[in-house]
């Protein structure tokens, strides 16, 4: 494709998000390189569930979570943990995460997640086709099963999706078993939802994208940023070992973009939630995305094996990882899924296990949006669990934005002086 002009962008981060962003760019003709020292999708882009998690509109500050939240501590298999050294660290995160608990704010943040959801999977077919990889994308929807005492969260939660315009169907327990006939009679039923979807390999993906990026003259610099000149034009990138010079600059590093936005002029509150996943190699015979109301984790049949991801963890960036948080995923899938009973940890090696980070703001919102202090610095980042999900829909509104072309979404929600 033609070139539209000579201008030279630095899109800064390799996971889902940036590769995204930059294989737009570069296809509306900028001059893009990405910066990133870990190179193609080594992060939460890697591990992640794989899951194109449409129907997830609701945002993570919920007052129904703080009656929950004691118990979760407790419990050694519970979804949710504070490493103790971080705990006064994260409170100011706490404290903003409890503001947008206000019922005015669920709502717009409700309704802002939901603009990127309607759109996400349209947008996905649609980069996939384009770059000859549909077949990572599966469109066979998701299920949410509850076990047999929760019959009245399910009734419950189905009616909350339902007004949320959800396509969601109620299952009983044989509907749920003629679906995927390997889970457990401990499930009582299942919330249906049949327009989300997976990917086999989430990393394989990213670097289906990348070579897409690559074919049409996008580079990639496998240096980590040290620092930011916040000059209007050009912007100068300062690595260990070299500076470069570029027209504009998109901060996609994800859980790492804190401090690269505040050398731009920013505080924003990101925080990290620490997340894990355990890889079972095994050929289970489930033909979709399995999540878990009870146990809060979620299994997806996966290229090499099953993949069961959860806990959200807040220890920051240096805490070394806690794997016994992946471990005990593989108590809550035996509980599922009966075939698993002789696997054992001894079984899996080291590479099973995994961590990674999540960038999440307090209101469950990413930033999309240009700085207000320099017209040629962009942002992309904060999209916690949703991550996958958004990166094809994010990618597009970026470069619309700096295309100066009208966004399909409005992207006042979205924007990074919101704090």
């Amino acid at each position: 494709m033609a070139q539209i002009n000579n201008e030279k962008i630095a899109v800064i981060g390799g996971g889902v998000i940036g590769l995204c962003t930059a294989y737009q760019l570069q296809k509306k003709g900028y001059c893009v390189t990405i910066f990133d020292g870990s190179g193609v999708a080594n992060g939460a882009s890697f591990g992640n569930a794989g899951h194109f998690a449409t129907e997830q509109v609701f945002p993570l500050a919920n007052p129904a979570l703080l009656g929950q939240l004691p118990k979760m501590l407790v419990d050694p298999f519970g979804p949710f943990k504070i490493r103790a050294n971080y705990f006064f660290k994260a409170l100011p995160w706490f404290c903003r995460f409890m503001l947008a608990m206000r019922p005015s704010q669920i709502n717009k943040n409700t309704a802002a997640i939901r603009a990127l959801n309607e759109r996400s999977m349209a947008q996905w077919s649609e980069l996939l086709t384009e770059i000859g990889a549909q077949q990572y994308l599966t469109q066979q929807g998701s299920l949410l099963t509850y076990e047999k005492d929760n019959t009245e969260q399910l009734e419950q939660d189905y009616r909350h999706y339902l007004s949320e315009g959800i396509a969601v169907e109620k299952l009983s327990s044989s509907q749920v078993l003629a679906l995927e006939p390997c889970l457990s009679n401990k499930v009582s039923g299942a919330l249906y939802f049949t327009r989300v979807g997976h990917t086999v390999s989430p990393e394989e993906l990213c670097q289906k994208i990348y070579q897409a990026f690559t074919k049409l003259g996008g580079k990639m610099i496998a240096k980590n940023i040290d620092s930011i000149s916040n000059n209007n034009n050009p912007l100068t990138i300062e690595t260990s070992d070299n500076s470069y010079t570029v027209d504009k600059l998109v901060v996609c590093a994800g859980a790492h973009s804190k401090e690269l936005t505040r050398q731009l002029g920013y505080k924003v509150p990101l925080e990290v939630e620490r997340g894990y996943h355990l890889m079972l190699p095994v050929d289970v015979k489930l033909n979709r995305p399995i999540a878990s109301a009870d146990r809060k984790f979620i299994m997806t049949p996966m290229k090499g094996g099953l993949r069961l991801v959860g806990t959200v963890e807040f220890g920051g960036l240096y805490n070394e990882p806690n794997y016994r948080c992946s471990e005990m995923m593989l108590t809550h899938a035996k509980a599922l899924l009966p075939e698993l009973k002789d696997i054992s940890l001894c079984q899996l090696n080291e590479q099973s296990r995994w961590m990674g980070f999540r960038p999440s703001l307090p209101d469950s919102l990413p930033i999309i949006d240009c700085s207000k202090h320099n017209a040629n610095v962009f942002f992309n980042f904060g999209h916690q669990h949703l991550g996958l999900t958004w990166g094809a829909i994010s990618g597009e509104l970026m470069s619309q934005l700096i295309a100066g072309q009208t966004n399909t979404v409005d992207l006042t929600p979205y924007r990074v002086n919101r704090f």
